[in-house]
């Protein structure tokens, strides 16, 4: 009995269809080229500006943060980027750098890599927040007129009086319709 189910087992598998003949381009497996490729296990970081940056402290504190360095930006203002920041596109720092400089330099911007750091100068120095007394004293409307006045022409000429204030008049009331 065991015999016989054996026997049908076998002719059993005997009797199935072949497989299927695909037709097509088929590319054989398991061929080795005939040169080695080079495939890279790390990929140097690429500093570039990228469209969502917007301004140079955004951008710079992208680079300091997927180079693994801080950004220390002490330049009192930020800027939009330009037409020439776009052309940067270098594995190098020091180099993006040198390009950001001369993109840069008409703004009074200095950067530079000191250590783990991105440092951001300003090439002059800052406007000091100091008293109102340091700085000079904005001219009033009046005195500016009244300099203005005795300077064109003497006090004892009454047509000068005259002329200065017929223009202040017609400053003060704006564009005739």
């Amino acid at each position: 009995m065991w015999v016989a189910i054996l026997l049908a087992i076998a002719l059993a598998g005997c009797a199935t269809r072949p497989a299927p003949d695909f037709g097509g381009r088929w590319k054989p497996v398991n061929r080795y080229s005939e040169a080695p490729s080079e495939i890279p296990l790390h990929q140097s970081y690429v500093f570039y500006p990228s469209p969502m940056d917007g301004t140079l402290k955004n951008m710079l504190t992208r680079w300091a943060t997927d180079s693994n360095m801080t950004l220390d930006y002490q330049h009192y203002s930020d800027f939009t980027l330009h037409q020439a920041v776009s052309l940067i596109h270098t594995t190098s720092l020091p180099d993006a750098v040198s390009q950001l400089n001369s993109a840069y330099a008409a703004q009074g911007v200095v950067i530079a890599r000191e250590g783990d750091k991105i440092v951001v100068r300003s090439a002059v120095a800052a406007p000091a927040p100091g008293p109102a007394a340091a700085l000079p004293e904005p001219e009033s409307k009046a005195s500016h007129h009244a300099k203005t006045k005795s300077e064109a022409a003497p006090a004892e000429s009454p047509s000068a009086d005259a002329s200065v204030s017929t223009a202040a008049v017609a400053q003060a009331a704006g564009p005739t319709p």
